[in-house]
């Protein structure tokens, strides 16, 4: 199985090299490494071409236009009908490819895999989705998945086909676009899961998931654009209100109120 790895980067210089060299010592190789350099500023370019791999390719973007955009971009240059994505400040455990192969082999109409992976936070860490929590991970999921995500996208390895089925990711998002994506997944097709985690992840104070208003503007988005499937399945109560409670933990509750007001009656 040929399998095409897209890695978006924005000014990660210090970890990219980290994240490469985590899929190039797979115990499974992939056949090609897609850097998709978002605009950087640092010394990212430098750090990439330094590393002495002929499987990897590196696209460099004149001006940031976010994660979305950067990963459609490497999979409208893959050359293979697998592909998997990575992030730049992540690692893989080297068996991650390996066990997902496997996955395939015995799941023969299987189109998108992903596993467990660990956020390590400064004082814990913690593993998403939760090994301890029942609900549903695998299979139909659009219910769960419209609640809450426990897809990481670089967990992910899945089809190409399927991944332009769904039209990539959405670029008028900056933040939850793995969450929107896995929606769009769910809604095509069943979801396999392996429960073992196979991806590190360093949570660093900068990243893009630490942007609240982006985080808030991003769920009322997705609640208007999936508004007729969170009403079909009986979710759209429940999710205004854990948004709600999120906002008044956060301090924020009458601006995230008018926001949801101007999403749903747009």
């Amino acid at each position: 199985m040929d399998i095409s790895v897209i890695i978006p980067t924005y000014n990660r210089a210090g970890t990219i090299e980290r994240a490469i060299r985590s899929v190039m010592e797979q115990t499974y190789p992939v056949s090609e490494i897609i850097v998709v350099d978002d605009g950087s500023v640092d010394d990212t370019e430098q750090v990439v071409l330094g590393i002495n791999d002929n499987r990897i390719i590196y696209l460099k973007q004149k001006e940031n236009k976010g994660n979305a955009a950067a990963r459609n971009i490497g999979v409208q240059s893959a050359r293979y009908d697998m592909i998997a994505f990575h992030d730049s400040d992540d690692e893989w455990r080297r068996n991650k490819i390996q066990k997902q192969v496997e996955y395939y082999e015995t799941h023969i109409n299987c189109r998108f895999v992903y596993t467990e992976y660990v956020k390590h936070f400064l004082s814990y860490d913690m593993v998403i989705p939760d090994p301890e929590v029942n609900g549903k991970k695998e299979g139909r999921m659009l219910d769960e998945l419209l609640y809450q995500n426990t897809v990481g996208a670089p967990t992910i390895l899945m089809d190409k086909s399927l991944f332009k089925e769904v039209k990539g990711f959405d670029e008028n998002m900056k933040n939850l676009v793995d969450w929107d994506f896995a929606i769009r997944i769910s809604q095509k097709t069943d979801i396999g899961f392996l429960p073992e985690v196979l991806v590190d992840v360093a949570v660093s104070t900068d990243a893009v998931t630490s942007d609240r208003s982006g985080y808030y503007l991003s769920r009322c988005y997705m609640l208007r654009k999936y508004r007729d499937d969170y009403l079909a399945t009986g979710t759209f109560n429940d999710t205004v209100e854990s948004i709600m409670v999120m906002a008044y933990e956060d301090g924020v509750l009458e601006q995230v109120k008018n926001m949801l007001l101007q999403y749903i009656s747009s």
